[in-house]
């Protein structure tokens, strides 16, 4: 009885083991080569999009595309889709009707970790919830190209490195994550997504709750990751800064892109009152007028 539990618990204890080495063993296995992208394709492209959750549409008929280098702002109402959209543009929601192409490729046909080293996303009010310490949390980025558990190659500790001085970080390192002010891990967050070396960086609104400051700091950063040939969609509510940052904004209001263009062509009396429903006399404090010095006005509106 004895020698029969023993040896029952020995093959209990190999098959466990066995288990276990290739859960590790695939967990640990780098992505391998990534596919390179269909030549001419746009880096990401919504192509007649519908997208909800719990059974609900929340916005229909989105044909969106964005291209290399491009910042798109995608601004609206409270409870217009934003967020929801972004989530399916990522991945993280399934597509009502249409299609998510990224790169040429429909995005339902990636893996989970392919997806992961070419689109970084952002969530909206992210929080510092575990005590890693800045250069530790910004090597999680990784992952997605080496494997969890997969050693840290010198390639890795470069790229690290190279997002570190990037997002100006360079001597907080060894700082912990949880010790440091919203704007600071920010910065922290940004560059996490740009170790990950995704061409596509989707934000959810990226500067909510930061002060003046740190928003202005946040943004050069993205400024910064398009001139160097990111593709980034994010949701934003100051519609001076989508003024100011952005090539186009998307008005998400109604069930619908209710607008989208350039900011010129967007930030006009006529549509803001009607996509955010402005009482009549309240259109001239909503429409973006003077700018800090140093920041590069890609359009003016004419009427103040």
């Amino acid at each position: 009885m004895k020698t029969a539990f023993l040896s029952e618990l020995i093959n209990s204890t190999v098959k466990l083991s066995k288990i276990k080495t290739v859960i590790l063993s695939s967990m640990a296995s780098p992505a391998g080569p990534r596919a390179a992208p269909v030549p001419g394709a746009a880096p990401l492209v919504l192509e007649n999009l519908a997208v909800g959750f719990h059974d609900k549409s929340v916005l229909s008929g989105v044909n969106v595309s964005l291209a290399a280098g491009e910042i798109l702002a995608l601004a609206g109402p409270n409870g217009g889709g934003k967020t929801t959209l972004l989530k399916t543009a990522a991945g993280f929601l399934k597509p009502r009707s249409g299609r998510v192409i990224l790169e040429g490729r429909d995005l339902a046909s990636f893996g989970k970790r392919e997806r992961a080293s070419r689109v970084s996303f952002l969530f909206q009010g992210q929080a510092a919830l575990w005590p890693f310490t800045v250069k530790e949390f910004v090597s999680q980025g990784r992952y997605a190209l080496r494997g969890l558990f997969a050693p840290e190659a010198g390639a890795d500790k470069e790229r690290v490195e190279m997002a570190i001085g990037e997002a100006g970080l360079l001597g907080y390192e060894e700082r912990l994550v949880t010790e440091l002010s919203g704007g600071e891990f920010q910065r922290v967050l940004i560059a996490r997504a740009r170790s990950q070396e995704a061409s596509l960086i989707i934000m959810d609104e990226p500067i909510n709750n930061l002060d003046p400051k740190y928003q202005f700091v946040v943004m050069d950063m993205i400024r910064s990751l398009a001139e160097q040939g990111l593709s980034i969609i994010l949701s934003l509510h100051d519609l001076t800064l989508a003024n100011a940052y952005a090539h186009r904004i998307a008005l998400a209001a109604g069930g619908k892109i209710a607008a989208i263009g350039k900011p010129a062509e967007i930030l006009r009396e006529e549509i803001l009152s009607e996509v955010f429903e402005i009482p009549q006399g309240y259109q001239k404090y909503v429409l973006p007028r003077n700018f800090p010095d140093g920041i590069d006005k890609k359009a003016q509106i004419v009427k103040n």
